[in-house]
This record gives structure tokens, sequence and C-alpha cells, in this order.
């Protein structure tokens, strides 16, 4: 008997705050260890972000692109854009359009194109709402992302800054794709 397993995407709505935000902490624990301070994601909480993820997907003036990422009924990965934010970066904010927010895969299915595949999601949403640019912030030091996005023709553009995300602080780095039609030609995945 062969067990097939099937992938697809949605549109996030505020129903799926908890397992957004259980995913998160997961994510967040794998993605950052030694780039945080272990106490401080230890100290993550999914029941205490349901809140902020319902309300925040239910804002219908933030602009906000949310997608879903499943392998039959698993929430393997979720990711977020919408315009650039502004302010919170004095003198290093992006010069792009539009913002990715989040892109995360659960660390157990990592490296199988999902990654790619929700991201190429985000950005012909994007794309749609007139988007021709997009940056996004990295927590410096994270090798994978790093990666991910050098891959995909993204360039650095500017140096870390420190950020606060609640108790937790860190430093981070901006990146973009100054052509979203190029990096949507990127992501599309070729029959091998």
């Amino acid at each position: 008997m062969t067990l097939s397993l099937a992938t697809s995407l949605s549109i996030a709505t505020p129903e799926d705050a908890q397992a957004i935000a259980e995913l998160k902490v997961i994510c967040w624990r794998d993605a950052y260890e030694g780039l945080m301070p272990k106490a401080s994601l230890d100290g993550l909480n999914a029941a205490e972000e349901v809140p902020h993820w319902r309300d925040w997907l239910a804002d219908e003036t933030a602009g906000l692109v949310a997608r879903l990422l499943w392998l039959d009924d698993t929430l393997v990965g979720y990711g977020l854009a919408g315009p650039m934010r502004l302010g919170d970066r004095p003198g290093k904010e992006i010069k792009a359009d539009g913002e990715l927010y989040a892109l995360y895969i659960h660390p157990d299915f990592q490296h199988r194109t999902f990654g790619r595949t929700l991201l190429a999601a985000l950005v012909d949403a994007m794309m749609n709402k007139g988007c021709k640019s997009i940056g996004v912030w990295m927590i410096g030091g994270h090798i994978r992302a790093e990666q991910f996005y050098l891959k995909l023709g993204a360039e650095e553009v500017t140096k870390r800054v420190e950020i606060h995300h609640g108790r937790i602080a860190y430093r981070e780095k901006g990146w973009i794709w100054s052509d979203l039609p190029k990096l949507s030609a990127r992501l599309t995945i070729r029959p091998v």
C-alpha cells in the first residue's frame, strides 16, 4: 500500500491563528537556536500568540497577504507579505514596494521545495496588488535563510540593525528583490 501525500496552498484566515502560532514556535526554536537567547526561545508560547495572529489576519486594512502550505491536513509552512513597514528602522529602511514579513517551513519538511512554493504564492499575490519589488529583514547569522535568499537572487541592501520583538532583541540584515517578475520566474519549479 502506497501512502500518497498531497500539498495544497490556502489563504490564511483568523480561524488558522492557533495552527500558525504553534508552527511559529516550532520554526523559531529551530531557526534561531544560537542566534537568540535560549531563554527567550524557550519562553515562546503559542497560546499567547493566538490573539495577535487572529487580530492581524482579521485586519482588512493591513494589506496582508497570508498563505499556508499544507501536506494533507498538516500545516507545514506559512508565509506573510504586505506593504513595506517604515519607521521602525530609522535610516535603514529598504526601498521596496512590499515586504516579506515571514516565510517558515516546519524543520521536518525543509529542503523539499516547499519554501519556494510558498514564496511563489506570496510573490504572485503581491504582483497582483501592483507590487514590483519586495524587501525582507533577516535575523543576522541565519545561514539557511541567507543561502535561500541568495540562491533566488536577493541582494543585501543594508547591514545589521538592532530590533526588538517583545522581550527578544536581535540584529537583522535587509535584503531586496527589485524585480518581482524575475523572482517569480526563478521560483518556477521545472520538472526534472
